[in-house]
């Protein structure tokens, strides 16, 4: 059965940021370069992404196999879309536009089995080593393995932050900056100071009730200056990170011809 490092991390309050990246196209390969290079986290991006439940689960299989953390995100809160991912081998979910608390415990409902949640129970699917574990012993670790992770981004979500920080089971709340702007009338300004406050906001309360923070950043200093702020978890995407490469790398072999030209 799975061990799911991330979790540990988190719950032994070691004050390590973790590192995670999404990826939404299907590739074992991307995956585990991702595990090969360091990264603790690989976020399945299911939501954004162009993935079937097989290449999830495939994905899922090649970050296990290289050692980093698989999590899925769905493309939303209805639980159909989160038992595909856990039956998949998911170690957790990262849930977009949870607004409220009625949405937030449906996701814990959704990640945990009976007594704790509703999730259905099959033990035929991959997660459960396609029934040969003992069934109690499965269900029970499955319930203490899986990762809940909800995120705030929205205006909605900020009137009910309160409400939804007080669900048990939720182990982190991840901060999506671009569509929290969006949301509150900023259109992408992510460095707007009404969206850095709400941001500063959703941190604080989120450490007062011991609820973990995690943000989406977009390049290695802004995930530098997360980790200083305090997250203890920081993402950014694949694209991201490649286009960011692509144009360190042409920019400097080009240079010479660039230089010509003007």
């Amino acid at each position: 059965m799975f061990y799911n490092k991330l979790k540990a991390q988190l719950q032994a309050d070691s004050k390590e940021t973790a590192f995670s990246i999404f990826v939404g196209f299907p590739s074992t390969q991307m995956v585990e370069m991702v595990a090969y290079n360091g990264f603790d986290v690989v976020v399945i991006d299911n939501e954004h992404g162009m993935l079937s439940d097989e290449n999830v689960e495939h994905m899922v299989i090649a970050a296990e196999n290289a050692g980093v953390t698989p999590l899925v995100r769905v493309v939303s809160s209805d639980p159909a879309h989160i038992l595909k991912a856990m039956d998949r081998g998911a170690h957790g979910v990262h849930v977009p536009q949870v607004d409220d608390k009625e949405q937030a415990t449906q996701v814990v409902k959704a990640v945990k089995y009976p007594p704790i949640g509703k999730r259905g129970a099959a033990f035929s699917m991959r997660a459960a080593k396609y029934g040969t574990e003992p069934i109690a012993e499965y269900l029970a670790h499955a319930n203490t393995q899986s990762l809940v992770c909800i995120h705030i981004e929205s205006e909605k979500a900020m009137e009910n932050l309160e409400e939804i920080l007080s669900v048990e089971g939720i182990d982190m709340v991840f901060i999506g900056p671009t569509d929290l702007s969006v949301s509150l009338g900023y259109g992408g300004s992510i460095d707007h100071p009404e969206v850095l406050k709400s941001i500063d906001e959703i941190y604080q309360l989120a450490t007062e009730r011991g609820v973990k923070v995690g943000i989406h950043t977009k390049s290695k200093e802004g995930a530098k200056q997360r980790e200083e702020w305090g997250a203890d978890y920081v993402s950014l995407t694949v694209t991201s990170l490649l286009n960011e490469a692509f144009k360190a790398y042409i920019t400097g072999v080009k240079e010479k011809k660039i230089k010509q030209n003007h």
